[in-house]
């Protein structure tokens, strides 16, 4: 989850349309279910729109029956896996499939998502009923990703994380050749994922023959990060605004959220942090307006500290686990999940992200890890791309006001910005459901 406090809301005209000044409606034409008018996404703070998403009459309606299925591949780096990650394995992906000839669509997840996330279930479902079948990826910040498909297990360096996806989607491709007749290829993602189907593409459309290219007819970005520094930097720093004890006072807060939330969850039901947790936390009043930012900022602090944990273990970084230290499955971990807490984003890109690309021979200085992950770097090709569409909302946490006319300038009329919705708050919103589906009608 990205998070970050920014506005840009617009006004909403009586017909019905949500979108931004500026941007186009071009891809926005269904307005109604049926002959009943939608109402028009109701949450104007960005960050409650975040954290409890769209009220559920105003989902829409996507079919129960999707084949969701879960397939495992064998690894694709030889590496052998750390007793105390071995939880993450094996590598699989989410894969609903259509009966006849379909084309195959490709969704990456979004920031320490693995490929059974809820919102790779809700695009899978969507995607299915507009007649594709789905194949969705693990992040490259997931643990399972970063075990089996990871070159380089230390997540955050652009083109080396596009190549294992590409090389990721290719497995994908062989495994399911023999029993999918595939017709045509797209690709979509959301938040990083989406910054990363952006490069994807550019990767592919450079690609030569011998690489055997999907030559994507579609694809979508969804609330993508301009530059995913700005944007992590910004999630850093709202745990800090959130919490003013910072890092210290996160038990006491967590204590006070899991007291709530005693009445909320039945006593045999096991409770784990993750969206239900936000949602419950803040519909169950054990967490108010000024919690959201607190919530948010824990949300990314856990992704982030299950993603350098496992950094440091797989390349002996010595950081968070001495070098010496050989830790079994069972093996108590409290010192080392408080260290990989404590680290903010900016600590995991001084610490070990950018000493592992100058090491080993290698030489990638800061600044060019920086611009090789912002979207400005390509803007003439995402300006060029005809088949591409962006899908976002002016009032996006993870965006300041410059990276949305960015957006909007670079994609002209294939921009859909929303004036509300936070970061994929609106995703399930019928509007938006039925505009995906529209860009990817066969």
């Amino acid at each position: 989850m990205l998070a970050a406090c920014a506005t840009g809301p617009g006004p909403e005209s009586a017909a019905g349309s949500d979108m931004a000044p500026g941007a186009s409606a071009t891809t926005d034409k269904p307005a109604s279910t049926g002959n009943t008018p939608v109402a028009p996404y109701p949450i104007k703070d960005p960050l409650t729109a975040t954290v409890l998403g769209t009220p559920a009459e105003l989902q829409a309606d996507l079919p129960d029956d999707a084949p969701i299925t879960v397939r495992k591949l064998a690894p694709l780096v030889d590496r052998d896996t750390p007793d105390t990650l071995r939880y993450a394995r094996p590598l699989n992906y989410m894969f609903t499939p259509q009966e006849g000839p379909a084309p195959l669509a490709f969704v990456i997840a979004g920031t320490g998502s693995s490929a059974l996330s809820a919102k790779c279930v809700l695009l899978s479902r969507a995607l299915y009923a507009a007649g594709y079948s789905v194949a969705c990826l693990p992040s490259p910040t997931a643990v399972t990703f970063m075990l089996g498909a990871a070159e380089h297990p230390v997540p955050g360096r652009m083109p080396s994380d596009v190549t294992d996806l590409y090389r990721l989607m290719h497995a994908v491709r062989d495994d399911v050749s023999d029993t999918l007749d595939i017709t045509d290829y797209v690709l979509t993602g959301w938040s990083l994922g989406a910054t990363e189907a952006a490069f994807v593409a550019r990767h592919d459309a450079r690609a030569a023959a011998s690489e055997a290219p999907f030559n994507f007819s579609r694809v979508l970005l969804l609330n993508p990060a301009v530059s995913v520094w700005d944007s992590v930097g910004r999630m850093d720093a709202l745990l800090d605004q959130a919490l003013p004890g910072g890092i210290n006072q996160v038990p006491e807060f967590l204590a006070k959220g899991l007291g709530g939330l005693k009445n909320v969850y039945a006593k045999d039901k096991s409770l784990r942090f993750n969206e239900d947790f936000l949602y419950k936390a803040y519909e169950s009043g054990a967490a108010d307006q000024d919690d959201i930012g607190a919530l948010i900022g824990l949300a990314f602090r856990l992704s982030l500290a299950n993603m350098a944990y496992a950094a440091d273990v797989l390349t002996h970084a010595d950081v968070i686990v001495p070098e010496d230290v050989n830790l079994g499955p069972y093996d108590d971990l409290g010192v080392y999940f408080q260290r990989s807490f404590s680290m903010s984003f900016a600590d995991y890109i001084d610490q070990l992200l950018v000493p592992y690309w100058n090491r080993d021979g290698r030489s990638v200085p800061k600044s060019e890890l920086i611009r090789e992950a912002d979207l400005h770097s390509i803007a003439d090709f995402l300006a060029a791309d005809t088949h591409m569409r962006v899908f976002t909302s002016a009032d996006d946490p993870i965006l300041d006001d410059s990276e949305v006319a960015f957006l909007a300038q670079t994609f002209g009329e294939r921009a859909r910005i929303r004036p509300h919705g936070g970061h994929m708050g609106n995703l399930s919103y019928q509007k938006t459901i039925a505009a995906l589906q529209e860009f990817f009608s066969p």
